[in-house]
């Protein structure tokens, strides 16, 4: 298993900033709302992918990354309606 990188964590911690504020911001302006939910989706699919390609597939990967990945869809289907 490789270690990251202090790039790659400054890399991951910039984008769930980046997420968060966008979906803060999008209480007042919904279509950043929905922008900034629909990056958080394709953020956990590509997590998904990492932890699967690394055979890191435990029940921390079910509940963490699988039920971000699911609450956050939900919210996405919910907010359209």
């Amino acid at each position: 298993r490789k270690e990251s990188s202090a790039a790659s964590d400054v890399y991951k911690r910039q984008v769930k900033t980046l997420a968060a504020a966008g979906l803060i911001a999008g209480i007042w302006i919904p279509g950043l709302a929905f922008a900034a939910n629909s990056g958080v989706i394709a953020y956990f699919l590509c997590a998904a992918a990492a932890h699967i390609r690394a055979g890191a597939t435990g029940s921390a990967f079910r509940i963490n990354c699988l039920g971000m990945l699911a609450l956050s869809c939900a919210i996405l289907a919910l907010s359209t309606l």
